[in-house]
């Protein structure tokens, strides 16, 4: 009995021992590797931003952000959440004075201010997707513009103006196998 104790005692202290080490190593490992390495940043809430939207409008759900090149914020967001209520200026006729959809595509400057808004109708070559989803500045400065809809396949490429440049995919077709080269559903 008591050598039993004595070899569980010996064996708990062992292992006591090896998981020291081991903790002490590990620490030791990611000190080095924190000098070496840059922290990711820490973000924090800025409940001023961005500033009212002009022309009384309003944003709805919000389903897309990117910062481009010139730390401008890109919003891509779903103007037709708003219901009879909110949306009380854009009622035929008005029933109140505010609000109104803001165009899906909202760009802002450091500050908050709005610098451009465009997008959310269908225009010439393309079909603007009935859910939009997701928004993406590339190197060159095109803004990408996705949709997840049942009926969405494709995905729009602009300008920061919102011009049209081109239409990967389709729209409004039946719902492809892995192997579709032009519906990819739900971008």
């Amino acid at each position: 009995m008591k050598r039993k104790n004595l070899l569980i005692g010996a064996a708990f202290l062992a292992i006591l021992a090896i998981l020291g080490a081991g903790q002490q190593k590990l620490e030791q490992t990611a000190a080095a590797q924190a000098r070496g390495q840059v922290m990711a940043p820490r973000f924090e809430v800025d409940p001023t931003f961005p500033k009212p939207l002009p022309n009384g409008w309003y944003q709805g759900q919000s389903i897309g952000l990117w910062v481009d090149a010139s730390d401008h914020v890109w919003i891509v967001h779903r103007p037709d959440v708003l219901d009879a209520v909110e949306g009380a200026a854009a009622q035929n006729p008005p029933t109140g004075e505010c609000c109104k959809n803001a165009p899906p595509i909202l760009e802002f400057d450091q500050a908050g201010n709005v610098l451009r808004s465009w997008g959310g109708s269908d225009g010439p070559g393309y079909e603007w997707p009935e859910s939009n989803h997701g928004i993406n500045i590339d190197g060159k400065g095109f803004v990408w513009i996705g949709g997840n809809g049942m009926n969405d396949g494709h995905v729009l490429k602009f300008t920061q103006d919102g011009k049209f440049v081109a239409m990967i995919g389709r729209a409004d077709v039946p719902t492809p196998d892995s192997l579709s080269k032009d519906r990819f559903h739900r971008v």
